[in-house]
């Protein structure tokens, strides 16, 4: 089992460069933060699992562009396993992800283990 964790201000993410959004988030993570008030709040929590994923999977030189987080209809988040992340578990002998992520006013936090 590999687990990582990130935590980061949201302030951060208030005034992020769209260069740097386009770069780092997905178009389908992009839509889902745009549809919330909090875009900022989103795009912090994104990069938080992010983040916690290269911590995992030991692997700085990971792509965060193939890491795509998104939701099950009841909100709860989830790593989709395209043939990119496949690899990078099978890498390790594991076949698991799962993340966690929670707010507040000023900060986001994301938790990823790997097993």
């Amino acid at each position: 089992m590999e687990v990582g964790i990130d935590i980061e201000q949201n302030e951060r993410f208030r005034n992020i460069s769209q260069r740097v959004i386009e770069r780092a988030f997905t178009k389908s993570e992009i839509e889902y933060a745009e549809k919330h008030i909090n875009k900022h709040e989103i795009l912090c929590s994104f990069w938080c699992v992010k983040e916690s994923v290269v911590k995992a999977l030991s692997n700085r030189a990971l792509d965060f562009q193939q890491v795509c987080i998104t939701a099950t209809p009841e909100g709860r988040p989830y790593i989709i396993k395209n043939d990119y992340v496949k690899a990078e578990l099978e890498k390790l002998g594991m076949t698991e992800i799962k993340i966690s992520i929670s707010h507040s006013k000023d900060y986001s936090t994301a938790v990823c283990i790997v097993y």
